[in-house]
């Protein structure tokens, strides 16, 4: 145990370092402009969602599958949470919260119970969902309820609204940074990575990986609804392709943090250090003026050289 603990502590030590390279050389581009708080606070604000998604993207590669279903279940959620606006607040959450459980559940026993390969029910649901969203909303962005009723001004405070001098938006990713943490320190997180580093071993071990599994794949899809509505919350509307960049970035977060795709290796802390390299990285292309055309290419560079990486350091 001390000695994973230690091995977790250095490479977090190395993801802080290529932070601070960045940031450097960020402020240098600025010319200082780039090291104000203001500015540092608002990156921050402005990779929450991807910061939530990538949470329940985490939970799936470490059981050792991958999820191609974050972005579209973000937008899907948000749709569908904006058109239930005629309801009661709590129904609305409510109905919300049941829809996106089953589609993770559905994933969950397609993979599990039916043994497909995870980055296929991904892929298939990803665009089932898609789908879904564009055909309740019309095949737009939705400002209002079916019936007509305006968004939860409590959903759109999250940004403007702030407890202790921290926008809500911050307090809910927080919440679910420690949730996740905790939950990888009970009984079924542990079993998450045990699942993720040899099912077999897990199987005779008696880890009951049906149920292991399939709760990865709803908390994963909680976590992506919970992203969805914050979506909504920030600009106004649900919109069925506010998650069409999401699920290579929380991919890229996860790998970038250190996360093996093979299974079994992955951290919390890690994966919001991801995060928020992506979101430096993202502040210097632009101010460098790269092309929004070649950025998504940066990014699947950046995946296959943190994939490389970890599975050196894994064979090693």
């Amino acid at each position: 145990m001390n000695k994973n603990l230690s091995v977790n502590m250095k490479d977090l030590l190395k993801l802080i370092g290529v932070l601070l390279i960045l940031i450097s050389f960020a402020a240098i581009l600025s010319k200082g402009v780039f090291l104000r708080p203001i500015n540092l606070f608002n990156i921050t604000i402005q990779n929450l969602i991807l910061m939530i998604a990538a949470l329940g993207q985490l939970l799936i590669i470490i059981s050792g599958g991958i999820d191609l279903s974050v972005g579209s279940i973000v937008g899907f959620s948000g749709v569908l949470f904006v058109l239930l606006q005629d309801m009661t607040e709590p129904l609305t959450y409510i109905i919300a919260l049941m829809v996106v459980i089953i589609i993770g559940g559905i994933s969950g026993v397609l993979v599990t119970c039916v043994k497909l390969p995870s980055f296929v029910v991904t892929m298939a649901m990803s665009y089932i969902v898609f789908s879904l969203a564009k055909i309740i909303g019309g095949g737009a962005s939705v400002y209002t309820g079916i019936s007509g009723g305006e968004i939860s001004a409590t959903v759109l405070s999250l940004y403007k609204s702030h407890f202790l001098g921290l926008p809500y938006a911050l307090i809910i990713a927080v919440l679910c940074i420690i949730g996740v943490s905790l939950y990888f320190r009970t009984s079924m997180g542990h079993f998450i990575y045990t699942i993720g580093g040899n099912e077999k071993t897990a199987l005779l071990s008696g880890v009951p990986v049906v149920r292991v599994r399939i709760s990865a794949y709803i908390l994963a899809a909680i976590l992506a609804s919970i992203a969805g509505i914050m979506f909504v919350g920030r600009v106004g509307l649900g919109d069925p392709q506010a998650g069409d960049l999401l699920t290579l970035d929380s991919i890229a977060a996860v790998t970038v943090g250190g996360a093996s795709l093979s299974g079994g290796v992955g951290t919390v802390a890690g994966t919001v250090m991801g995060v928020l390299i992506l979101g430096v990285l993202n502040n210097i292309l632009n101010m460098l003026n790269v092309s929004p055309s070649i950025q998504p290419a940066v990014k699947g560079i950046i995946i296959l050289l943190a994939v490389y990486l970890n599975s050196r350091k894994n064979r090693s």
